[in-house]
C-alpha cells in the first residue's frame, strides 16, 4: 500500500478506537483548599464479579482522588482503599462497588479482563497501537468547573527499544495530525505538546494488521489491552509502557 492508503487506514482506526474506548476511561483528579487539577488517567476493568479502576501508582498516591463515569458530569471522590506498588511496578487499582457504579446515570463501561492479552506481542512493529487519556495541558479549572478533554492516539512501537520490562511508543508532537472526524472546535482547542496526564492509560494492540492479513474484517472489538502507559520520556520522544504480561501477573497476585 502507498503512504496515502496507510494514512487513511490509521485515520479510520484511530477514530473507531476513540469511540470504542471512550466509555472505559476516566480523568483522575484531585482537589484541596488551594488547587484543583488533573493527575492522570484511569480505566474501568471487570474481572469475574468484580470491577476496579486501574491506573499507575504515581497517580493513585495523590489523594483525595476523584473520578467520573462517562456520560455524566458528576465527580466522585473514591472513598475506599487503593492497592498499589511503587516503581518498578508503578501500578494501582481500586475496587469500585456496585453502589458507587450506580451513583448516577451514565454510559460508562468496564473492559472485560478477557480482553487483556496474555503477552505484549504485536504481529510486527508496524502494527497500530492506540491509547486514550487526559493530558494536563487540555485540562482547566474555571467558574467552579474542572474541564478535562480526553484524546486518543494511534501510534506504533519504536524499533530497537525497550526490554523485557518496558516498550516504547512514538510520541512526537510536531508529527501529530488530526483525524478526518475531528471537529473544527476540537482542532482549535486541542494541544499535544505535553504528555503529562496520560500516565495510567491502557495501551491497546488494535490487531489491525494481524486481522486483515488473515483475510478478516477488522473492528475495534478485535483490539486487546497490551500494556499500561507509565511515563513520558522527553529525551527519546517516547511514551513508556509496562507489558501486559507483567500487569496481569501483578493484578492476579494482588487479587484484582
Amino acid at each position: 500500500m502507498n503512504p496515502q492508503q496507510w494514512k487513511t487506514i490509521c485515520d479510520r482506526v484511530a477514530d473507531d478506537m476513540l469511540a470504542h474506548t471512550r466509555p472505559f476511561v476516566t480523568p483522575l483528579g484531585t482537589e484541596d483548599d488551594r488547587n484543583v487539577g488533573l493527575v492522570g488517567t484511569g480505566s474501568y476493568v471487570a474481572r469475574e464479579n468484580r470491577r476496579f479502576l486501574l491506573t499507575c501508582e504515581h497517580v493513585a498516591r495523590v489523594q483525595p482522588m476523584h473520578y467520573r463515569l462517562y456520560g455524566n458530569d458528576d465527580v466522585f471522590e473514591h472513598q475506599g482503599p487503593w492497592i498499589m506498588e511503587r516503581h518498578p511496578v508503578d501500578a494501582a487499582f481500586a475496587p469500585i462497588s456496585d453502589p458507587a457504579w450506580a451513583a448516577c446515570s451514565h454510559q460508562a463501561q468496564s473492559v472485560p479482563y478477557e480482553r487483556f492479552a496474555q503477552l505484549h506481542a504485536p504481529i510486527e512493529r508496524a502494527e497500530i497501537l492506540f491509547f486514550r487519556g487526559f493530558s494536563g495541558e487540555n485540562s482547566r479549572y474555571a467558574f467552579g468547573v474542572h474541564q478535562t478533554n480526553g484524546s486518543g492516539y494511534a501510534t506504533q512501537e519504536k524499533d530497537n527499544t525497550g526490554d523485557a520490562q518496558i516498550f516504547e511508543l512514538f510520541w512526537e508532537p510536531k508529527k501529530t495530525r488530526f483525524t478526518s472526524q475531528t471537529t473544527p472546535e476540537a482542532t482549535a482547542e486541542m494541544k499535544f505538546e505535553d504528555a503529562g496526564g496520560f500516565s495510567g492509560s491502557m495501551v491497546w494492540n488494535t490487531r489491525y494488521l494481524e486481522v486483515t492479513r488473515q483475510g478478516g474484517q477488522w473492528t475495534p472489538e478485535d483490539a486487546v489491552v497490551t500494556g499500561l502507559l507509565r511515563r513520558w520520556d522527553t529525551a527519546t520522544k517516547t511514551l513508556l509502557a509496562w507489558p501486559v504480561e507483567h500487569l496481569r501477573a501483578w493484578l492476579e497476585a494482588k487479587g484484582a
